[in-house]
């Protein structure tokens, strides 16, 4: 009893308000992740604008975007403010919708002034707002909660949260295409609509969770570009990059292409809210991870979940038009998107202890940089690799009835490339053998930082 009142006493512990604050921005960023998600389709089928060139447009973007990733890094690591160190970066939240409206509602300009307009505001949501907030996130957990057990039952309560949302999301959106989504006004409201109370949640971890862990253990150390080069030399970094490239891939083209499969092959936008009704099942096992993982290793969870997905693919491949099939595809699909979704955090964290143990520098702002140039590099392969593949193969989103190799190509991008980009994650996964040195390294921070602070 004693000790039980001792651990609520921690001030280090973990509160049930941080866990609700912490997902705040995370439901506003994953909502707001569907909504871009549809650009591709808007600008074919609203804006008339030729796949290839939406596609080059958005690859274009990422490659900028890279560039903006790195001096990310740096600048968060500099960062010292009286909220902290990643804390202040929240307020990007607030820009990132505002500028999703303004993509959505692209005046009559012509083609060269619409594919200026789409770049532009793609670019200043992605590159700058979007960067600000992915390279602070595992820096702002690391110094808001000290407890590994903590972080994992925040992981857990915010994957639930997230996936109720966006599910939410995925249900309405799809209906709203269907209805507003046939002119341009139309989309300008549906993006107000999901815009105005995603702002008021995404500040929620400003607002109610502080940083009070000084990670770096009382040294003064400065972080420059220069610091850049051994974190590259780092091949766990580059294994971590593989895989968050790879989970990116498929849930991006797989959102990307899933409005045109139920346009095209299934016949009606507005069934895509079925199968998005999943969300309401799978969000609950998230409660059930973190004693799965007290039993297997987040290593194995990672290749289950993976086998999961391609029997998913497989599935959905074979389904066609069948809406059960497609259900059942996508029931196998979400289970295999939940540990690597919401759990490859806990692997970056990893990283930077490990990092830290071999270099003698923490570099946190850096190795989230790194990532956070994965993520988006991957994001924009898939939303241009997905015009561009649909536009070598004839797509025209100004045609009712598609060709059959246009057709094939939105099967091949919904159902079957993810199979084999799962194949892929099954050899990173593998090669990650960091969760046997962990105990060790650990052991050795914790003695080098209490002798640092003496």
């Amino acid at each position: 009893m004693k000790k039980e009142k001792k651990y609520q006493q921690d001030p280090y512990r973990m509160r049930p308000i941080q866990m609700a604050g912490w997902s705040g921005r995370a439901i506003s960023i994953a909502v707001n992740v569907i909504v871009l998600m549809q650009i591709t389709f808007y600008c074919t089928n609203i804006l008339a604008m030729s796949p290839v060139l939406v596609g080059t447009l958005l690859m274009a973007s990422k490659i900028f975007d890279g560039v903006t990733d790195i001096f990310a890094g740096v600048l968060i690591d500099k960062t010292k403010t009286r909220w902290g160190k990643a804390r202040p970066y929240e307020f990007s939240i607030l820009f990132v919708w505002a500028a999703t409206v303004l993509l959505f509602s692209c005046p009559d300009l012509g083609n060269l002034g619409k594919a200026v307009w789409v770049f532009a505001i793609y670019s200043f949501i992605n590159c700058i707002c979007v960067t600000l907030l992915n390279a602070s996130e595992a820096v702002y957990l690391v110094r808001a909660f000290k407890y590994e057990d903590d972080r994992t039952k925040l992981l857990s309560v915010n994957g639930l949260l997230v996936m109720l949302f966006c599910t939410a999301a995925g249900m309405v959106f799809p209906i709203l295409m269907g209805t507003l989504g046939t002119t341009k006004g139309g989309w300008t409201t549906m993006t107000l609509i999901m815009a105005i109370p995603m702002m008021l949640i995404g500040m929620g971890r400003f607002l109610l969770v502080k940083e009070k862990v000084d990670t770096t253990a009382g040294a003064a150390v400065k972080i420059g570009f220069k610091d850049f080069v051994p974190a590259m030399q780092n091949k766990y970094i580059w294994i971590f990059c593989g895989i968050t490239l790879f989970v990116n891939l498929i849930s991006n083209s797989v959102s990307s292409v899933g409005t045109y499969y139920f346009a095209y092959v299934v016949g009606d936008i507005k069934l895509l809210s079925i199968v998005n009704m999943l969300g309401l099942i799978t969000p609950f096992l998230l409660l059930l991870m973190p004693k799965l993982l007290s039993k297997i290793s987040l290593k194995q969870l990672f290749l289950y979940s993976f086998f999961i997905g391609i029997i998913g693919s497989i599935i959905r491949g074979i389904a066609g038009a069948n809406i059960p099939l497609l259900v059942l595809g996508s029931l196998f699909q979400s289970l295999a998107s939940m540990a690597p979704s919401y759990y490859t955090v806990l692997l970056l964290l990893d990283i930077m202890d490990y990092h830290e143990w071999k270099k003698g520098v923490r570099v946190e702002g850096v190795l989230s940089a790194i990532n956070s140039f994965a993520g988006k590099l991957s994001g924009g392969i898939a939303a241009g690799g997905v015009g561009l593949l649909m536009g070598i193969c004839g797509f025209d989103g100004t045609l009712a009835v598609q060709s059959s190799t246009a057709m094939g190509s939105i099967v091949a991008l919904y159902c079957w490339i993810p199979a084999v980009l799962y194949a892929f994650l099954i050899l990173f996964i593998r090669l990650f053998d960091l969760d046997k040195k962990m105990p060790k390294i650990r052991e050795e921070l914790e003695e080098r930082r209490k002798a640092a602070v003496q």
